[in-house]
């Protein structure tokens, strides 16, 4: 906790500072050369860095498209699926699981600490199907959450290969058929299929999150065509036991236990791949108190792993690549930008106060230079993941855009706020359910 706080004032405000200071030190000869102010050069370069990581994408994005990889061997499949009051949704979901036309598999259901009627319906359903499915009651109290669970459920397995899935997931019948055969190389430890939002048409923010899972989907595949960093998503995703075992299974203490290991795959010299093929489908917030609780989790979680591996990442040691390193790069900068900016609006309304020269105008066209990087990956993903047509997802990226700029930046500075100052680290929040129609 203390490192997060005192690395992660170095990174963004102590260098920030040390630009401010240096530039009022140096001599006024040497401003006719590089004129004021420093700051906005550093965040030139955040900038200049994700337009080139935004020209290799898009050019990823015109591969052919991958057809279903051949299927020559089945290896045992273990599905987990963590289980904490999902009374709700369970049931849809273990009946949709138990259509995979997969010889080999196995279903664990780990009920994780819940006191609805979650037990029940595991009960159940290992009694009509004991020969597919295992409940695994957790009622212990060493540790709570996604991470413990599936740990827990370990001990039960033997499984060649693990998929986990949350409680709200739907896949096809040949999901297994489609990732699997990714996994076959020696080099892969895991695969991540494309994520979609089951329930889009609910009201105007999950249509804004159906527009956000596209832009992902369009990142992952980019980052799998370029080198970069393809990270698992914690639903719809099957990793190797013993690669798992390896890097010492699932970190317990982490907020998102999957891109935690994401991470540390990467910094062992493991890949991961993307499968566009396979789509999982899971509910997505349907109110912003739920939205932003999980948005929170999420970036702190992920904010607070490359705290604690970035010299693993970029270090002279280091296993990673220089697409890997890059790819690093440009994601931080979407923490440090607006950070950055927020200090740097600061820093020129006192200039403006002071009757000093401000530089407001560079700092807004800056800023219109991220909205329109954005603006131009939302279009190609929601034009190719969703189909729509240009119109339809220019528009579509229009409405993201400014949803976009309404709460990342909040969201930026609320996780910052929480990282420095904050005695905790945030909790774990279980993304709330409803109960799906004709289910």
């Amino acid at each position: 906790m203390l490192y997060d706080r005192i690395f992660l004032t170095s990174l963004i405000i102590g260098v920030w500072a040390s630009i401010k200071i240096f530039e009022e030190l140096l001599p006024e000869k040497a401003l006719d050369y590089l004129p004021k102010p420093f700051a906005l050069y550093a965040i030139l370069v955040f900038v200049v860095s994700m337009l080139i990581h935004t020209l290799l994408i898009a050019l990823a994005q015109k591969r052919k498209p991958r057809t279903t990889l051949q299927v020559n061997k089945t290896p045992q499949v273990d599905i987990f699926i963590s289980a904490h009051n999902e009374e709700k949704v369970i049931e849809p979901t273990i009946e949709n699981l138990l259509k995979l036309n997969y010889p080999n598999y196995s279903i664990y259901l780990i009920n994780d600490h819940s006191i609805d009627k979650t037990k029940e319906i595991l009960d159940k359903y290992e009694t009509l199907f004991p020969n597919k499915i295992k409940a695994i009651h957790k009622l212990d109290n060493n540790g709570r959450g996604k991470a413990s669970a599936l740990n827990y459920a370990l001990r039960y397995s033997s499984g060649e290969l693990i998929a986990v899935f949350d409680a709200d997931a739907k896949i096809e019948p040949d999901f297994l058929l489609k990732t699997i055969p990714y996994l076959y190389e020696q080099s892969t430890a895991a695969v991540q299929s494309q994520k979609r939002v089951l329930n889009p048409t609910v009201n105007y923010l999950t249509k804004l999150q159906e527009n956000e899972y596209c832009l992902d989907n369009y990142f992952q595949c980019g980052r799998d065509a370029i080198g970069g960093n393809v990270e698992l998503r914690g639903n719809g995703f099957l990793i190797k036991r013993d690669v798992l075992k390896n890097v010492g299974w699932f970190d317990e203490e982490s907020l998102t236990e999957d891109l935690e290991l994401s991470t540390r795959l990467t910094i062992n010299g493991y890949q991961i791949k993307f499968c566009p093929e396979a789509i999982v489908l899971e509910q997505a917030p349907i109110n912003f108190r739920a939205l932003l609780l999980q948005r929170l989790r999420w970036t702190e979680g992920s904010l607070r792993r490359y705290l604690s591996s970035i010299f693993k990442m970029f270090g002279p040691s280091k296993a990673t690549s220089v697409s890997q390193q890059f790819d690093a790069f440009v994601f931080l900068s979407q923490f440090a930008v607006p950070i950055w900016i927020f200090l740097d609006i600061i820093s020129e309304i006192v200039r403006y106060i002071r009757d000093q020269e401000t530089h407001m105008t560079s700092l807004m066209l800056i800023s219109f230079a991220i909205w329109l990087i954005t603006f131009m990956n939302l279009t190609f993903g929601i034009r190719i993941y969703r189909g729509f047509s240009w119109r339809t997802s220019i528009k579509r990226a229009l409405e993201t855009n400014i949803y976009f700029l309404s709460v990342w930046p909040l969201i930026v500075l609320l996780t910052v706020r929480k990282v420095l100052f904050s005695r905790t680290k945030g909790k774990w929040h279980r993304t709330e359910r409803y109960e799906e129609a004709g289910a």
